[in-house]
């Protein structure tokens, strides 16, 4: 059985092809090249004939022309017998025209040779040339009319005849060239072309026809034609050209057309040539010029197999070698025999000296791969020691390595998601998967951090840090991606019980101001009551005393329900929510210190606000540590401005709000570090209420930063993005 993979195939194969792809691709295009030249010359062979079909045409016009001139000049004494004797005379001895005659001023023939009684009953002002004539007073060459004297079809030429000193109209010398004498013109080329040859006018209609009976005459000649690459109908090619080629199809049939307008007249003469006529004068050619492109092939291929040969044989030995050697590697060295001097002498000596160094290489490359085998291991082990989970997926998005830690953090074995794709983990962990999605499509360069929860196998929710870095081979592409988990249980815990403790020494701090706050209703109730217990007959006094008291209970329970909700914990679960509510809900808690203080606080809201995704609970939370840092930051008198602005970055729409205060700023040394955990510039201050604004902000998908100038301002700006509704609300 023939093994076609074998280059004692593939080579004869590969040469007898690409001698057959070469000689019958030149052979095509010579052949293409060689009939074109053909059509060539026979369109540009047809384009002369038009032009000496037109100029002839234009010769014998022009001649009839002169002797029209001719009369017009010396009949301008007004002789009218003179006028007589010169038609005569030319018409007797030019045989241009067949018809002379001269006309009035109002359109009247009042001599014609040969003569017809006709002319005395009728006028001709409505014939083409007597118009142009009456308007233009020039010499005209009008288009085919039926003679009424002749009853023939001519081509009147017309000219003046001028008075030499006022300059008017006197009459009107006229010819009648016959159509004939134009056919006659075109049937001498005609017998011996093969074509058809059509003379036309300006309008389109055929005056000269190919056909026998010439019934064609008269009749308006249709065409829709291609030329220069243009669609163009035949009324169009008359108006724009006035010599070329075109083509067009008839019966599916491609016919040739060439064409020239006739110098001196509004006419055209068109030659249209059938693409048979032309195949035929190629197709004797086609057949000697193939006879050769065979022979030469057929000669090429017998050369090209012994080329072949005389290259694969030496090849072909070799192999065998190679094989033997293969097969029996620890025997010793084996050499072939050098036969030529050429590649293939060249191939056989660098054969040897491989036989003799590969013993070598192979064992080398067997201590390589126990090396590599110990290092693998010793990889192995270390990810298996990790103290974070380590997920590695490949560029396919198959998870290829999946160390104890990750079992342990997702109660999963490796093997269950081990060559599997990322979807089966992210389905049965509920991990996010859009936290892959640049690293899926190749997009991501850099290492990406972010924190989210996933599901354990026995259902166990585990807050977790993910983070995310490509690996690069050595040509910077990205092979795979490295996924780092950490689980964040017991960090969750502890910044849960940090947050309960700023939220108990809030608490406290607000405890004294809650007390006086609710001080002042109680000694406004008491006294009340004491007004109302003297006075209680008096009807009015008694009504107005039970408003006043009803007044100061609506601000003690306010009071009451501000502090009690704020002390409430909630959940930790977002809703759609309206910042200017929890930012005015924060004011209110501290609305006695805001009072004792004096400060004035300034709100600048926009009409219109976007709901954000947030737990209300925690960012309100926040927001009391922001106002009540600006107000202990402030003398008494101080001014706080909360600014509330609606952003809009490209396609994502971003909530800002600006938290400004005249406070005592901070040093621009401490700026960067007021929200480490435990930084505090208060000698009683925990440190931990900036740093817990800073995480309940981030945990709501929000970023916070500040700006300050000692001894002028600070100011907070939070911007919440990412997650805001479409929804928006009015507040006034």
């Amino acid at each position: 059985m023939i093994n076609t993979k074998s280059l004692k195939v593939r080579i004869p194969a590969l040469i007898i092809m690409l001698v057959v792809i070469t000689i019958a691709g030149t052979s095509y295009m010579s052949y293409k090249i060689f009939t074109d030249d053909i059509k060539d010359q026979i369109l540009n062979q047809n384009l002369i004939i038009t032009d000496m079909i037109s100029d002839q045409v234009s010769l014998y016009l022009s001649s009839a022309q002169d002797t029209v001139e001719y009369v017009a000049k010396y009949a301008s004494h007004n002789d009218m017998d003179a006028i007589k004797e010169s038609i005569d005379r030319l018409y007797s001895n030019y045989n241009w025209m067949d018809l002379m005659f001269f006309m009035t001023p109002d359109g009247r023939i009042t001599y014609s040779n040969p003569h017809n009684d006709i002319i005395f009953r009728r006028d001709y002002v409505e014939r083409e040339y007597y118009q142009y004539m009456i308007q233009h007073k020039k010499t005209y060459i009008s288009k085919v009319f039926i003679s009424s004297i002749l009853d023939l079809p001519h081509i009147i030429i017309v000219a003046p005849i001028m008075d030499e000193k006022t300059g008017e109209l006197k009459g009107i010398i006229g010819g009648g060239v016959p159509l004939e004498k134009i056919k006659e013109i075109v049937e001498k080329t005609q017998e011996s072309f093969t074509g058809k040859i059509y003379v036309v006018d300006i309008d389109g209609t055929i005056l000269v026809s190919p056909n026998q009976d010439h019934e064609e005459e008269g009749m308006p000649l249709t065409r829709n034609l291609i030329v220069n690459n243009r669609n163009i109908d035949l009324q169009n090619m008359l108006q724009d050209y006035d010599h070329g080629v075109g083509e067009y199809s008839e019966n599916l049939e491609n016919i040739y057309v060439s064409f020239k307008k006739i110098p001196n007249y509004r006419g055209m003469v068109i030659i249209e040539q059938n693409e048979k006529y032309i195949t035929g004068q190629i197709g004797p050619l086609k057949y000697r010029f193939l006879s050769g492109v065979i022979f030469v092939m057929i000669a090429v291929l017998i050369l090209s197999m012994y080329f072949a040969y005389t290259i694969t044989r030496p090849v072909e030995k070799l192999v065998e070698l190679v094989r033997g050697l293969s097969s029996n590697f620890d025997s010793s060295t084996q050499e072939v025999e050098i036969s030529n001097k050429d590649e293939i002498g060249e191939l056989e000596l660098a054969f040897n000296n491989m036989s003799k160094e590969l013993r070598l290489k192979m064992e080398a490359l067997r201590n390589l791969h126990k090396r590599e085998y110990d290092i693998k291991k010793y990889l192995n082990n270390i990810l298996k020691s990790a103290a974070s989970g380590i997920i590695v997926i490949d560029f396919e998005n198959r998870i290829s390595i999946f160390n104890t830690a990750a079992e342990e953090i997702t109660g999963y074995r490796s093997q269950f998601f081990i060559n599997k794709n990322l979807d089966l983990l992210s389905s049965h962990t509920d991990l996010p998967k859009e936290i892959f999605k640049n690293y899926i499509n190749g997009e991501g360069n850099t290492v990406t951090e972010r924190e989210c929860s996933i599901k354990k196998s026995d259902g166990t929710i585990v807050p977790i840090s993910i983070s995310l870095s490509p690996v690069y081979n050595d040509d910077g592409k990205v092979i795979s991606t490295v996924c780092l988990i950490k689980d964040l249980t017991r960090i969750k815990a502890l910044e849960e019980q940090l947050r309960r403790e700023d939220r108990l020494k809030t608490i406290g701090e607000l405890s004294s101001s809650i007390i006086h706050e609710i001080g002042n209703p109680l000694a406004g109730m008491t006294n009340l009551l004491e007004v109302l217990k003297d006075n209680f007959d008096e009807k009015d006094l008694r009504e107005e005393l039970h408003s006043a008291l009803r007044e100061e209970v609506n601000m003690l329970n306010n009071i009451v329900i501000n502090f009690l909700d704020f002390t409430r914990t909630h959940k930790n679960k977002p809703v759609a929510t309206n910042i200017l509510g929890i930012i005015n809900s924060a004011l209110n808690i501290l609305s006695s210190e805001i009072s004792n203080k004096n400060i004035y606080v300034e709100k600048k809201y926009p009409n219109k606000v976007p709901l954000v995704t947030i737990d209300p609970s925690a960012v309100r939370q926040a927001f009391v540590n922001i106002f009540k840092n600006s107000i202990q930051a402030m003398e008494d008198n101080g001014r706080m401005i909360i600014e509330v602005k609606n952003i809009q970055e490209d396609s994502q729409k971003i909530l800002s709000i600006s938290v400004l205060d005249t406070g005592i700023g901070i040093i621009p040394e401490k700026v960067e570090q007021i929200f480490n955990p435990f930084f505090t510039t208060k000698e009683d201050g925990t440190g931990l209420g900036l740093s817990i604004v800073h995480k309940i902000i981030r945990d709501n998908h929000g970023t916070i930063s500040v700006r300050s100038e000692l001894g002028e301002y600070t100011e907070f700006i939070i911007c919440f993005e990412g997650e805001i509704l479409d929804e928006t609300i009015n507040y006034r």
